[in-house]
């Protein structure tokens, strides 16, 4: 019997394959450098693990509002826009299994078949496939390497603009590079998106992952806030990559949209899982900044021992994020 043609289309994330093989490896006494995944080998803080227990023991353990418990939208609402001196209220919040749903549910609500968008290579691998899978047409924009980094490149963005295009992706802290836009590149995405009247996922894993300086999102600028949709994950910041915890904040008529697709595809994010982002976001911050100092510790070790080979040059000047050059469970 035949399988429906679209799935042709359907890409994958070869870390997890990796992963696979790496831990078959391992199970016969070798030893394993763990550079496949981007997941962290540093426990979950005990106080949002505490949170999730006591949510169990509860009986929090039925389905719950597509969209999210209303203490955790309200909390995410307040946390992801203080942070960016924007207003958003419960509303603009819909609670996902992970961040990597909001691509997904993000290309389903903005894209008809045969509409192009835009996304970032290198880049997520997982932006590529869920556009040829919903039948768009992906076209990646490149980075161009520089005395501080890498850059976006703009000229090569605006040639890939047509009638057709209806979404442009942008990864802010990238993954896998670690660039960080200029206020001028980010300005520069947002002039073409007005312009040409483009919806932006803006991917914002990292935006709380830095060691200096503070991010800045596409979404505060002039024109921008009604036309982004911000992913938003705990994976990294609270180190819950297995937790399966993200959302998507967006303008009401796409927030509204991706909350009936929660209900056509999982219904809900587990129930008790969502106490524990209550908590990671309410809660005690003590550990996420341990995390970090750790996390720090690590980077500037493996800087320096790479900028110690020959041939080998890591910027660092604006690569402030943790992006590491590996795939990400988000």
């Amino acid at each position: 019997m035949a399988l429906a043609t679209r799935l042709e289309q359907l890409g994958t994330e070869t870390a997890f394959a990796v992963s696979l093989a790496a831990a078959e490896w391992g199970a016969k006494g070798n030893r394993i450098f763990p550079f496949h995944l981007g997941d962290l080998n540093i426990a979950t803080p005990k106080n949002v693990v505490e949170a999730m227990d006591k949510a169990i023991a509860d009986g929090k353990t039925g389905y719950c509002p597509a969209a999210g418990i209303p203490q955790l939208r309200e909390a995410l609402a307040d946390d992801v826009g203080s942070r960016r001196g924007l207003s958003f209220t419960p509303a603009n919040v819909v609670v996902q299994p992970g961040g990597k749903p909001v691509i997904t549910k993000f290309i389903q609500a903005v894209m008809n078949p045969g509409d192009e968008v835009l996304y970032p290579n290198p880049g997520y691998p997982i932006y590529e496939s869920q556009i040829e899978y919903f039948g768009g047409v992906a076209k990646a924009y490149r980075y161009l390497p520089s005395s501080t980094g890498f850059n976006i490149d703009l000229d090569q963005v605006k040639s890939l603009i047509t009638p057709k295009t209806k979404a442009i992706i942008y990864n802010d802290l990238q993954n896998p590079i670690g660039a960080e836009s200029t206020d001028a590149e980010r300005e520069a995405i947002a002039e073409l998106a007005i312009k040409h009247n483009l919806w932006v996922l803006s991917d914002e894993a990292y935006f709380e992952m830095r060691y200096s300086g503070k991010s800045k999102s596409i979404a505060q600028l002039p024109g921008m806030l009604e036309r982004t949709v911000i992913l938003y994950t705990f994976s990294k910041k609270f180190a819950m990559t297995g937790w399966r915890l993200g959302a998507a904040v967006a303008p009401l008529e796409i927030a509204t949209m991706i909350a009936k697709l929660n209900t056509n595809d999982e219904s809900c994010t587990t129930h008790f899982v969502q106490y524990g982002g209550v908590e990671a976001l309410r809660g005690d911050q003590s550990s996420v900044t341990t995390m970090l100092d750790t996390l720090r510790e690590r980077r500037d070790t493996a800087v320096n021992m790479l900028n110690a080979m020959p041939g080998v040059n890591v910027h660092s000047r604006r690569q402030r994020s943790i992006c590491s050059p590996k795939s990400r469970a988000r």
